[in-house]
């Protein structure tokens, strides 16, 4: 099969064709350095989207309640990524990319039962390599898998993360680019504080603890996951061209070559 990456692509950078466009730029541009590419896509955009995981939730509840229990809920939060994946199959296609997708049960992503906030058990990485003996890139629905027994499960907040890296991880692949709104892990907030620069590089530890201690940039558990298989990831910008001033997390041997 070859050199194999993962992309994974935020709300924002999903959210209209222009940003899908330039999403599908980074794909090319992997494509043309050698590379077959797995495209994990979160729903598009954020609250007040139509599709977005928020707006999806309000069609059900007021104040938080429903009447769908947790099982049917997850039904329903798992179809922004689906309609993501589906538009952005169609977008790939009209540029001549040879390409397939996914829902994540479909990719191989098995989960616990704990809707809304399900754990990765294991990932069976044989429909992704056959799809990739034929295709060039594999989009997946990231956010979500399956219980063992076939039900639709949701990963949580950021799950599509946690898609990215276990995809990652079970793939072997050289690395994870997380894409999303900012060039990378920033030292401050950039909303509170203008001169917030880019941290170039941190170990796993590092980053666990800043997404444990509240940095929304990198879900915990897409850092355990990248950590345990020793699978260095990427924090970029969409809307940069260049690899340039992006964050680097994985093992010091990483960054220093």
């Amino acid at each position: 099969m070859g050199k194999l990456i993962v992309q994974k692509f935020g709300g924002t950078s999903v959210q209209d064709h222009t940003s899908r466009d330039l999403a599908l730029d980074h794909v090319q541009k992997a494509l043309n350095d050698g590379y077959k590419v797995v495209m994990v896509v979160s729903a598009m955009g954020r609250k007040g989207s139509p599709y977005a995981t928020d707006s999806l939730l309000s069609l059900v509840s007021s104040n938080g309640a429903t009447k769908l229990n947790p099982q049917e809920l997850d039904q329903l939060l798992a179809t922004g990524e689906l309609i993501s994946m589906s538009v952005m199959l169609n977008q790939a296609r009209q540029r001549g990319i040879n390409v397939q997708g996914m829902t994540g049960a479909q990719a191989g992503i098995i989960t616990n039962d704990d809707y809304q906030n399900a754990r990765v058990l294991k990932v069976d990485n044989n429909a992704i390599q056959q799809a990739l003996l034929t295709a060039d890139v594999v989009i997946v629905a990231g956010f979500q898998g399956k219980t063992m027994d076939g039900h639709i499960t949701t990963l949580g907040r950021g799950g599509s993360d946690t898609s990215a890296t276990a995809l990652g991880a079970a793939l072997n692949a050289q690395y994870v680019d997380i894409f999303t709104d900012v060039n990378g892990v920033m030292d401050k907030d950039p909303k509170e504080n203008s001169n917030a620069q880019v941290i170039p590089f941190l170990t796993y530890d590092e980053m666990e603890t800043m997404a444990q201690n509240g940095a929304k940039v990198v879900h915990p558990r897409a850092v355990k996951i990248a950590m345990k298989a020793q699978v260095p990831f990427r924090v970029r910008s969409t809307y940069r061209t260049s690899d340039l001033g992006c964050t680097i997390i994985g093992s010091p041997k990483v960054y220093n070559n």
